[in-house]
């Protein structure tokens, strides 16, 4: 397993080249780039996007996945789609991150299952060709908000080349072993964010600091095959936000012990 990040991160805050060799001085070993201005200012401008695996390239940085912004389910997916994987070949990324459905699992009816399965399957089949995956991100306002909407679409979907993007939705335990047991085989990629519960309200921490027992976390990963990227997502401590150099020194400790947990 290795340890990367998520250029989103930095949002608006940092051009992409200046991520890049920040990633390399904190001790990452891979970017999942950010899919939105000003990190990939124009999805057809695919010579900004060379030199950005470039830039990576340089530092020994490598790409696990391209973070699209596409739902399947949409209208004009298709054409969407065909952009966002010629984005993440030019990038060298292994798959592109997307999204599945137009709601939650719960609330989408029987059309939009219909439409939301077909794009999927054309996406994937697209991507095989290409010798890419396609992963779906586990998240609310989706079809993978519940491990039940992430069964439901790998079962109908049933490509080889669509895998899981997991996130955490509930820092307990128990749960979260259970979720990795059911998902493990189709989890590639790991978003990486905690927090800890006050008595006042749910305030964001370093990894190692948080309710959510990463090392834990990380082993169930190992222990159901994966061997892809754990990606710190996000950067939050609190609710004010922290200046450059902040971030700097705080993704560098949470790289750190996403290492200390993967064992070196």
């Amino acid at each position: 397993m290795k340890a990367g990040i998520c250029s989103i991160i930095w949002k608006e805050r940092m051009d992409i080249f200046d991520v890049v060799a920040t990633a390399a001085r904190v001790g990452a070993e891979g970017i999942e780039v950010w899919g939105q201005p000003p990190h990939i200012p124009d999805a057809a401008d695919l010579g900004h996007v060379a030199k950005i695996r470039e830039a990576m390239e340089a530092n020994g940085l490598a790409a696990p996945q391209y973070g699209s912004y596409v739902f399947a389910g949409k209208a004009g997916f298709i054409a969407e789609i065909k952009q966002e994987l010629a984005i993440t070949a030019e990038l060298g990324a292994v798959a592109c991150r997307m999204w599945a459905g137009p709601g939650d699992s719960e609330v989408l009816d029987a059309d939009q299952w219909v439409a939301t399965v077909a794009d999927l399957k054309e996406a994937c089949a697209m991507a095989a060709d290409m010798s890419l995956l396609i992963t779906l991100e586990r998240h609310s306002g989706t079809a993978n908000n519940t491990i039940w909407g992430c069964q439901r679409v790998i079962d109908e979907v049933d490509s080889p080349a669509l895998k899981i993007n997991y996130q955490v939705a509930n820092t307990c335990t128990d749960t979260i072993t259970e979720e990795i047991r059911i998902l493990g085989p189709h989890i590639l990629n790991c978003h990486a964010t905690n927090s800890r519960q006050t008595t006042e309200a749910r305030v964001m921490t370093r990894l190692a600091d948080g309710d959510i027992d990463w090392a834990g976390l990380i082993e169930n990963l190992r222990a159901a095959g994966n061997d892809g990227f754990v990606e710190v997502e996000f950067v939050r401590r609190g609710d004010e936000e922290i200046s450059l150099e902040e971030t700097e020194s705080e993704l560098a400790a949470d790289v750190a012990f996403l290492k200390e947990c993967m064992g070196g």
